[in-house]
């Protein structure tokens, strides 16, 4: 395993105790977590800061440029925390867009945080008004991306967009059979916070969509913007397949493998009431233990 800080490989300065990559398929930015030994008090002489840059490369896997969010310590310990963001793209901003095209949002926002853009699977849907109220720009983007039943993720110094459908009807990267399997795991096939239906009522429009074969309440929403009855049945779409799509969830631990991404499908074999196609929503490479942590869900059909 390498520690690279600040372009500098250190590897050899320190004892890395804990090296935690949590990879996400969108929702919620990636981050590193490293635990440090040091009893010889050589970060004291580094003078950690924030958005100082770290990076590990282990086994052919590079987390890409991190930036440091957190700092902590304690005793003969350093205590770090990455994000693939710097601390300035959390300032909460206030914009209006008219006549705009999801596009051109995600380009714009793309550009002011020095981010490459891509896309995959999305349609570049038009909206007469869209604002942005108080919100960081990524998370103002990640709220659109849910409304429209999309996915943003933030790494290696690009801004990706991509349609959870499209994702989910990928080709499987990997198959896990129980062998395969470092201790226990666990399925999960719940119902509460399981929607039927999900209602937008906004200025006179309604729209409205209900998911095939779901039992449950009805999602109801009163002060979402909308334009027309179109935009308002596609975010409750995206607003009900937000809140259903963790109704199926399998976990496990895994030998570390550093072919397995968040965004990736795998199958299931050999687990009787798990088998089946799964998303992997989180990933969680731990070099330190040699491990790697999946948590996946059922792709939604209809929806």
């Amino acid at each position: 395993m390498q520690l690279i800080y600040e372009g500098k490989d250190i590897t050899g300065y320190v004892d890395i105790r804990k090296a935690d990559l949590t990879d996400n398929a969108g929702g919620e930015l990636d981050s590193l977590d490293l635990v440090i030994n040091d009893t010889k008090g050589y970060w004291s002489q580094w003078k950690p800061e924030k958005n100082h840059t770290v990076q590990v490369k282990d086994s052919g896997f590079d987390t890409g440029i991190m930036y440091v969010d957190e700092i902590g310590q304690n005793r003969g310990a350093i205590v770090l925390r990455g994000l693939p963001v710097k601390q300035e793209a959390k300032t909460e901003n206030v914009r209006a867009w008219d006549n705009v095209r999801f596009l051109e949002i995600a380009r714009q926002i793309a550009s002011l945080q020095s981010l490459q853009l891509e896309t995959y699977g999305i349609q570049d849907q038009f909206y007469s008004r869209v604002d942005q109220y108080s919100m960081s720009d990524l998370q103002f983007l990640a709220w659109r991306c849910l409304l429209e039943g999309y996915s943003l993720k933030v790494t290696a110094g690009k801004l990706v967009i991509f349609s959870q459908t499209y994702m989910e009807s990928q080709a499987s990267a990997l198959t896990i059979k129980p062998g395969d399997i470092d201790g226990n795991f666990v399925y999960k096939d719940k119902t509460t916070q399981i929607y039927s239906a999900c209602k937008i009522t906004y200025q006179g429009i309604q729209g409205e969509f209900s998911a095939p074969g779901v039992y449950g309440p009805t999602l109801k929403f009163f002060d979402l913007a909308v334009g027309n009855i179109g935009e308002a049945q596609r975010f409750a779409k995206g607003l009900l397949r937000s809140k259903n799509c963790m109704e199926k969830t399998f976990a496990c631990t895994l030998r570390f493998d550093a072919g397995i991404a968040a965004g990736n499908t795998v199958e299931l074999l050999g687990f009787s009431l798990a088998d089946g196609k799964y998303f992997a929503h989180q990933v969680i490479h731990r070099f330190v233990e040699g491990r790697t942590g999946l948590k996946l869900r059922k792709p939604l059909e209809g929806y």
